[in-house]
């Protein structure tokens, strides 16, 4: 009797880790704006798929391209409503939620380097503010990365702010598009698919479009040879978010891992454009093509009109004043106000 109930607890010990195992299984659906092949969307899916060999299976995620599911724009209302568990992408595409997060998404000029924006979010304060918003919103922020900087292609050599004047550019919607304006552009709001195609035919004369390799890569700078490199303002912000119920259930280990395994993440997004984008100027320089980069001078001329943007959203946007204001205590810390 003895060694049957010795069996039996056997069993049931063995029956009780089995279920754990399988109660421990995370499977999440996320959503990128990136569509599928596009160099970020690559960064993304090789991250998100590294997940489940560094969790030893258990935690799996689905990286949905562009569009599969929800629009960008309805992303974050999407992960709200569990429509999916998660999304990778700049939060500017949430500004028809608030345009407090057209800034924290495209928080144009901000930044010298690229690792200005992270030293930011993991060192100055903005991943508790940024997570705060979020966590309004139903979502948690678990970690950042980054597009890399566009290089702005164009037909016409553009040397300083002033020649920006009359120029028809591409130009996404919100902050972006705003700045361009005070610059003197005449910026037209076109989806990227047909940023090509426009230069091709005259429409625009230059483009707010990809990183300097992205546009070597498609073609682009065939068109646009007179390329403005480095970028004249700061790359937007990529946030790697999720529902905020279902982040609570997670085991506090599991949302340790994931928070810290996304920061690798967030380094490959900065260092991969960086790296291919050397490649593509040598290239592109033996091919004809004339990259412009601007003085100090006149990149401080762009962080004057951005501070307006920066000013008039976070006016009138509660979430954007929170966002403002965390942005200058950073900026002052490290000597950029």
């Amino acid at each position: 009797m003895k060694k049957l109930s010795m069996v039996s607890l056997l069993i049931l010990s063995l029956s009780l880790i089995a279920t754990s195992v399988f109660a421990a299984q995370i499977n999440l659906k996320f959503a990128s704006t990136n569509a599928a092949g596009e160099p970020s969307y690559e960064v993304q899916k090789k991250w998100t798929d590294a997940v489940e060999k560094a969790s030893n299976g258990r935690i799996h995620i689905d990286l949905l391209p562009l569009d599969a599911v929800v629009k960008s724009t309805d992303l974050l209302t999407g992960v709200r409503n569990k429509i999916i568990d998660g999304a990778i992408s700049t939060s500017a595409w949430y500004s028809g939620d608030d345009p407090g997060f057209g800034l924290i998404g495209d928080t144009i000029s901000a930044w010298n380097t690229d690792e200005d924006m992270f030293k930011f979010y993991y060192f100055g304060g903005g991943m508790e503010v940024v997570d705060k918003i979020f966590n309004a919103y139903g979502a948690k922020l678990i970690g950042v990365a980054m597009t890399g900087a566009e290089s702005l292609p164009s037909k016409i050599p553009l040397k300083g702010v002033a020649d920006f004047k009359g120029v028809k550019m591409r130009a996404p919607s919100g902050p972006i598009q705003k700045l361009f304006a005070k610059m003197g552009a005449a910026p037209v709001g076109l989806p990227s698919s047909e940023v090509y195609t426009a230069l091709e035919k005259g429409v625009i004369d230059a483009a707010d479009y990809t990183t300097f390799s992205g546009n070597y890569k498609t073609g682009v700078l065939d068109i646009a040879k007179y390329p403005i490199y480095p970028g004249i303002h700061s790359s937007p912000t990529v946030h790697i978010i999720m529902n905020l119920d279902e982040w609570k259930a997670l085991p506090e280990n599991d949302q340790i891992f994931m928070q810290m395994f996304f920061k690798g993440m967030a380094l490959d997004s900065m260092l991969r454009p960086h790296y291919e984008d050397r490649i593509a100027f040598g290239e592109a320089v033996k091919k004809g093509i004339t990259p412009i980069a601007w003085s100090d001078a006149e990149k401080g001329k762009v962080r004057s009109y951005a501070r307006e943007i920066w000013e008039e959203t976070a006016k009138k946007s509660e979430i954007g004043k929170m966002y403002y204001d965390a942005l200058q205590k950073y900026l002052a810390s490290q000597g950029m106000n």
